[in-house]
């Protein structure tokens, strides 16, 4: 289990100044672009190639925080 000290401080990779991540049964979740990953024998997985994409996303590309700025 993680504790909510890192919880607190961790942020989704993509978009890390900003985004958060939440607890969800066994991932960390994007707040923003629902992204998930997983949480391997008690440490987070924080790369993209071993994250889920949410099913209404094709790709990385597509993910709101990268659409930001083009």
């Amino acid at each position: 289990m993680l504790s909510p000290e890192l919880l607190a401080i961790l942020r989704c990779p993509l978009n890390p100044s900003r985004t958060r991540l939440a607890l969800e049964d066994n991932h960390l979740v994007c707040e923003r672009c629902r992204v998930r990953f997983p949480i391997k024998d008690g440490f987070p997985v924080l790369v993209i190639e071993e994250a889920e994409l949410p099913a209404s996303c094709d790709g990385i590309s597509k993910l709101p925080c990268q659409q930001e700025g083009k």
